[in-house]
């Protein structure tokens, strides 16, 4: 029996870095034994991993069964809804015009990546997973080319894929078969990279779709699969679909394709309860909020399941006796064939209102309000509330809001308190005298890591004085660190019934979630667990929405030449600069010094607000580490494909999802000294070329190696680490940075080569 909270956390360490990782770097991120590691991917199965080995070692690719609806107007299936353009940084619409999601978190999704133990993964690591898994985002295949005779008359010029369109199913029947299942071949690649799929990721599905292939005709030669099952004729598109791309029959949430080994490979998938995680690095990244349990859906039934979000009110054990249970409202089953009938219509209809109105009564604090304003206004399923908390009390009918509400927050944000005399509350056990109490609070800042006012969940373990320790601040009896909080949170959030294993030092523990505990599995000692929020009172919740900081908190004011009329809440305003500005000829004259022979047409202030918060947040952080002192910044270029520019600006530089184009000096997103460097990166549209010019935190840097997947350690004892990676240490030239939040995206130079004159001798 695996753990799915491992496993979750598996896939989203792999697609973190590109959805493929090497076995021996796995393992230091997980931190296992090889042995401990392998035999667990093995034991989980092969619904999730594909193991790949050969003479440079044993890599480890993330697979799944979570596909994306395909339907222009769907009522609901077992399949993620998401805008497709927008989870290849390439929707123009934005979010209030476009008619498909963008929200990769809404309740709808949320149960989808429950189901398939994807609760944890970001739209990054999200969007990893889909493309090497999901046809949907393969180009489409040519009609012509997959007919009988196989022939296309444009050739190499046909802008779709020369693939049989029965081997991105997973259904060939053919070994070998007559038409291409190569999708590395020049063609292929080409189309491939149009829609935003580079080489990197082109091999991932090659790997994964070559596997597909073996283990089907596997099973047709065992008579698992009739030898005449009609097949889907792709070519043939439902009038529903909303995209061209291929579909994989009976590919819904709860399906999973079995992937038996090909030669040399190995399928593996989540950990059972076995080894320690060692070393942990807390990944801040946007966490689903997982969903509860429900019965899987039949043509005969609907189902619409209403239980506690993790998030919502913080009712322990003998508050409300019900809060663990889920309430499932079932229509009566319908007829097996012809249309519904009117009063199965009504009933569908009603259940779809009932299910509205539950989904309206959310128990989290909508965080646009908290912060400015909802548009959503009285029709948003979250809480309205000028707090990111709210403390309520029931009195046998309803909620009521209770007095004194910041001085029960700030009782309750000490793990030294568990009863506030004065209120008469009992925090244990959640309750007021004897009626119930509740706490409503905004997302766990670790799902929305670039957001204000989420709610900031630290994790603490009781010591033998009595003392509550914050996890990752000191170690038991020495100064060696456990798993920080954010890490702990991220993993609560993935499964709250869970019992994870930790090490610190040299020491081994179980942490149970479910029974807040911690156990020594050597010494069998139990120490209690908490988990409480860090205290913001309304004062600085003011300060905080008005711009104003603690000297603690770095000002991260967006500076002092972006145009204010051109500062968006999220997402970015590309600004055309003046070519009579200072600014604009600092970065031209940067731009001419190794590009003589081109002309600037304009230069684009990228203006990203969240993204420059983080990034001053980054800039303060290497400064304490470096003892106060300034850390080194500098104006770098960067090339790339015209496909990722729309990414770059909304989420910043990300060599895992923006591909790479080379790894001389480790995997990271490499930068540039010389303009004409980074323009042998740069793709055209027609004679234009666009190119970025970042800020860049450089730090303390030292020489890269192909091996480096972060800067190495400064010293043996390996506390401290180079903040980059150069070409060469004494005259770099090129940067090497692992670390996105290093990097803020600042212009854009759009640019042609000068016409050459016509010389007459």
């Amino acid at each position: 029996m695996t753990d799915p909270a491992v496993c979750c956390f598996l896939t989203k360490t792999i697609c973190a870095q590109g959805g493929r990782l090497k076995l021996p770097e796995l393992q230091q991120g997980i931190g296992l034994s090889a042995q401990q590691l392998e035999d667990t991917l093995l034991a989980a199965g092969s619904e999730r991993f594909l193991m790949l080995r050969d003479d440079g070692g044993a890599e480890v690719l993330a697979v799944s069964a979570v596909r994306t609806c395909t339907r222009k107007e769907c009522e609901g299936c077992e399949q993620l809804h998401l805008c497709k353009l927008h989870l290849m940084g390439k929707c123009n619409h934005g979010v209030r015009f476009c008619k498909y999601s963008h929200d990769i978190i809404n309740a709808e999704n949320k149960k989808v990546l429950k189901t398939h133990n994807l609760s944890s993964l970001n739209e990054n690591e999200l969007r990893v997973l889909l493309l090497q898994n999901d046809p949907f985002f393969l180009p489409d295949v040519c009609h012509f080319y997959n007919r009988k005779d196989g022939t296309c008359n444009q050739q190499n010029n046909c802008n779709r894929l020369h693939v049989c369109r029965h081997f991105l199913q997973g259904e060939c029947r053919f070994f070998p078969c007559k038409r291409s299942h190569n999708l590395l071949d020049p063609h292929a690649l080409r189309l491939l990279g149009t829609g935003g799929i580079d080489m990197s990721v082109a091999s991932n599905i090659q790997a994964i779709y070559d596997h597909r292939h073996v283990e089907f005709n596997k099973k047709l030669k065992r008579g698992k699969i009739p030898k005449h099952e009609p097949r889907e004729n792709v070519s043939k598109k439902p009038a529903g679909t909303r995209n061209k791309g291929l579909r994989t029959p009976q590919e819904t949430a709860g399906s999973t394709p079995k992937l038996p080994p090909l030669k040399g490979l190995q399928l593996v998938t989540s950990f059972p309860n076995v080894g320690p995680f060692h070393g942990v690095q807390s990944i801040r990244s946007t966490l689903l909020h997982p969903a509860h349990p429900e019965s899987h859906k039949s043509p005969q039934q609907t189902c619409s399941v209403v239980g506690p979000s993790v998030h919502g009110p913080q009712v322990l054990p003998g508050a409300c006796s019900n809060a663990g249970n889920s309430i499932i409202h079932m229509s009566p089953p319908a007829p097996a064939w012809g249309p519904p009938q009117a009063s199965d219509k009504k009933h569908n209809s009603s259940a779809k209102a009932s299910n509205d109105d539950k989904e309206e009564k959310s128990d989290e604090i909508c965080l646009f309000y908290v912060w400015k304003y909802c548009k959503h206004r009285d029709k948003c399923r979250s809480v309205h509330y000028h707090l990111p908390y709210r403390w309520q009390i029931h009195d046998g009918i309803t909620w009521n809001d209770v007095a004194m509400m910041e001085e029960i927050e700030k009782a309750y944000c000490d793990p030294q308190t568990t009863r506030l005399a004065s209120q008469n509350i009992n925090f244990q056990t959640m309750t007021c005298s004897s009626s119930s109490l509740r706490r409503l609070s905004t997302p766990s800042s670790v799902t929305k890591p670039l957001f204000e006012l989420t709610t900031k969940w630290i994790w603490y373990w009781k010591n033998d004085q009595g003392q509550w320790i914050e996890y990752g601040k000191q170690g038991e009896g020495s100064s060696v660190n456990s798993p920080s909080s954010d890490v702990i949170e991220n993993l609560y959030l993935a499964d709250p019934g869970a019992t994870i294993p930790f090490q610190a030092g040299s020491q081994h523990y179980n942490l149970n979630f479910k029974e807040m505990t911690q156990t020594n599995i050597s010494f069998k000692t139990k120490r209690q667990v908490c988990r409480r929020p860090k205290f913001v009172s309304s004062e600085e919740v003011q300060k905080i929405k008005k711009g104003q900081r603690d000297s603690s908190i770095p000002n991260q004011a967006c500076p002092s030449y972006w145009d204010s009329s051109a500062l968006p809440d999220l997402g970015y305003k590309a600004v055309e600069m003046s070519n009579t500005t200072s600014e604009y000829n600092v970065i031209k004259v940067m731009f001419l010094q190794t590009m003589k022979h081109y002309s600037v047409l304009k230069i684009l202030r990228i203006q990203n607000p969240s993204l420059w918060k983080v990034f001053q947040w980054q800039k303060e952080q290497m400064k304490r580490q470096n003892g106060g002192k300034e850390v080194k910044e500098k104006l770098l270029f960067h090339g790339t494909k015209t496909s990722f520019r729309e990414s770059i600006c909304v989420q910043n530089f990300d060599w895992r999802t923006c591909g790479t184009n080379g790894i001389k000096y480790g995997y990271g997103s490499y930068f540039a000294r010389d303009a004409s460097y980074s323009h042998t990166y740069c793709e055209p549209e027609g004679k234009t070329y666009a190119m970025f010019v970042a800020r860049v935190l450089v730090g303390e840097h030292t020489k890269g190696t192909l091996s480096y997947v972060r800067p190495p350690p400064k010293s043996s004892a390996g506390l401290q680490f180079y903040d980059s990676c150069v070409d060469n240490e004494l005259n770099p030239s090129i940067f090497v940075v692992f670390e996105k939040h290093q990097i803020y995206p600042e212009y854009i130079i759009e640019y042609k080569e000068e016409e050459k004159a016509c010389v007459i001798s």
